[in-house]
């Protein structure tokens, strides 16, 4: 990644002559961003002034059981710590009550629990979960993949059916760029490291308020803020980066092979906020870690994968269908 970085150098030097915009630095708006996030997460922790018991019901049919957790602290990763390593290493999420649920978001009520692996007989909110943390994944390695002072905004995680083939991120760069082979390997290796040090996505639901001081330095994510009717705006961290998702995600990026997280295709787009401009277009292809895959088969898969997506190129956020009112309340 340094290399990458090295490399845009000269690239940098011309978009800070051209640029007419004084702009924090990327390390600082990151690091405005994380202090945000993590002030309101701690506030949100400390009304919680007594711990109360909720029953929790795993309905496994192999390991059937109930468990007394706590309300808003207990997560469904802290019931599968009771049960045994294969819930721990295999759920990928969690289904509270037929809802799909992040595992690491806490449990607010009464539920019955079942965990979803990559292998089960029905994979779809799996793998709905599974393409939408790699499309998370990618934003962050972009987020970070630039020198400090080349301004990048990220834009958003389009809506690509699955069917497609690949996911994708937009953002925006201050220069056009195409890059060359030994810099996509460059940023395919940021996802190996990521991959490989098993990173938790982290969820937050915060308000409208908090949400638009978070990325009061981003045009798109205020754009997605200020469109939605939702009271509430749920985010995700991995790593610095926060980005706006309904969820759930996966755990942690373990889920993902290493190896097998590729950027494919890079392409313009239009700019849905700024006329004349281009946003760049991301798109690659994973694998689940629990899958192998030969290597002619692979081949294919990438080369799916490399056929520019026009789809879902205007914005969106919906509003959130599993926001619990007494969770609202908790952390008002």
């Amino acid at each position: 990644m340094k290399w990458l970085k090295h490399t845009l150098s000269v690239r940098r030097f011309a978009c800070r002559c051209m640029s007419t915009e004084m702009t924090a630095t990327n390390t600082a708006v990151t690091s405005r961003q994380n202090e945000v996030f993590e002030k309101e997460k701690q506030r949100q922790l400390s009304l919680i002034k007594r711990i109360e018991k909720i029953e929790v019901e795993h309905v496994d049919p192999n390991e059937p059981c109930k468990f007394m957790m706590n309300k808003y602290l207990s997560t469904p990763y802290h019931a599968a710590m009771h049960l045994n390593q294969r819930y721990l290493k295999h759920s990928a999420i969690a289904m509270v009550n037929g809802k799909p649920w992040h595992m690491l978001q806490p449990l607010i009520e009464d539920c019955e629990l079942r965990f979803v692996t990559m292998k089960d007989d029905d994979v779809t909110e799996a793998n709905q979960a599974f393409w939408r943390s790699c499309s998370h994944m990618m934003g962050a390695i972009l987020h970070s993949a630039f020198k400090d002072d080349v301004r990048i905004q990220v834009a958003r995680s389009p809506e690509i059916p699955i069917s497609k083939g690949c996911f994708a991120y937009d953002v925006n760069l201050p220069f056009k760029w195409e890059p060359t082979r030994e810099e996509i390997i460059c940023l395919n290796r940021q996802a190996f490291s990521l991959a490989e040090n098993k990173v938790n996505f982290e969820r937050l639901e915060v308000s409208r308020e908090v949400a638009l001081s978070i990325f009061e330095d981003n045009t798109y994510k205020k754009q997605q803020i200020e469109e939605t009717q939702a009271d509430r705006i749920i985010l995700f961290r991995l790593g610095e980066f926060v980005d706006i998702s309904e969820g759930p995600m996966v755990t942690n990026t373990g889920f993902i092979e290493p190896c097998r997280f590729v950027f494919t295709c890079i392409h313009g787009i239009e700019d849905y906020l700024k006329p004349r401009n281009k946003l760049l277009r991301f798109q690659g292809v994973a694998l689940p870690s629990e899958f192998q895959v030969h290597h002619t088969a692979w081949s294919i898969i990438q080369d799916r994968a490399k056929k520019p997506i026009l789809l879902d190129l205007a914005p969106s956020i919906k509003s959130s269908q599993q926001t619990d009112q007494t969770q609202q309340e908790s952390t008002s």
